[in-house]
């Protein structure tokens, strides 16, 4: 199995439009805006259980042990420098980049370095975050991404954080749950796992299929189980219908529908587990 990268990491943020404030305004008022807007940042990585929190003139530099916070922190920064309202006709606005700590391969600085650089590269009012930071976020945090097709000065794979809304507290605890739902499937003397990373297992007489039942009862694309919002999933699409015996409960036909499967029990395709348990296909869940 492959090892996941560690999450943590580090977020670079600066404050864009001060110098045109300053030419304007005078360096006074400028800093002043400036020093205003990192106010509202630190709160927020604060907010996101930032830690090593540097404050720079025009930026600040935080590092995150989980990588949905930094990303969750770095966009509700944003937010709240554009609620600021304009001086003279100037609007400052943020720029942010993240990058794992363990894409550096020295010191502390390359990381630091390497996410200014993501700042640097970019339009401002945006947030980029590196291709192997994205790796490390939940499914539905990536899903906020999109990829810069022309990364003008980064020397690697960057995206973009839109302006999609957040996923829900509720969103997020359920997408935790079913991370951690597991079933094992067998099927003579063959095993399959279905879980967050794999969530359908295909079963038919094809030999496409994940389980492959060589019958003739049994159609081409027969059925399949899937893992969605933390069940599991029988859905049938056969001709002979797909029977189910579970422990407890009287065997029943699913015939071109779909049903919420229980802990542990036998599938048969196009035929009753009950009468040739050989050659069914037996799951439980973890």
């Amino acid at each position: 199995m492959t090892e996941r990268p560690s999450a943590a990491c580090l977020l670079y943020a600066d404050v864009a439009g001060g110098a045109r404030l300053a030419v304007k305004l005078g360096e006074a008022e400028a800093g002043y805006a400036v020093e205003r807007c990192l106010n509202r940042m630190s709160r927020c990585a604060e907010a996101y259980s930032a830690n090593d929190l540097k404050l720079l003139p025009d930026a600040l530099v935080a590092r995150f042990p989980e990588a949905d916070s930094a990303l969750l922190a770095a966009r509700e920064m944003r937010e709240r420098v554009r609620a600021l309202p304009p001086m003279s006709g100037i609007k400052l606005v943020l720029r942010a980049g993240v990058v794992l700590d363990a894409e550096a391969r020295d010191a502390e600085e390359e990381v630091e370095a390497m996410a200014a650089r993501l700042v640097a590269g970019h339009n401002p009012d945006s947030i980029s975050v590196s291709e192997r930071f994205s790796e490390v976020l939940s499914p539905s945090m990536r899903r906020m991404l999109s990829r810069l097709e022309e990364n003008t000065g980064v020397p690697f794979p960057t995206l973009e954080l839109g302006d999609l809304p957040p996923p829900t507290p509720a969103e997020l605890r359920q997408e935790a749950a079913q991370a951690l739902k597991q079933m094992r499937v067998s099927f003579r003397g063959q095993n399959w796992l279905i879980d967050a990373a794999h969530p359908t297992l295909l079963f038919g007489r094809e030999t496409g299929n994940d389980i492959v039942v060589a019958d003739p009862r049994v159609s081409r694309q027969h059925a399949r189980i899937e893992l969605r919002s933390g069940l599991f999933y029988l859905a049938d699409s056969s001709t002979n219908g797909t029977y189910l015996l579970e422990e407890g409960n009287p065997e029943h036909c699913i015939k071109r529908d779909e049903f919420i499967l229980g802990e542990k029990g036998h599938i048969g395709c196009g035929f009753s587990p009950a009468e040739n348990m050989s050659d069914a296909v037996a799951f439980a869940v973890d």
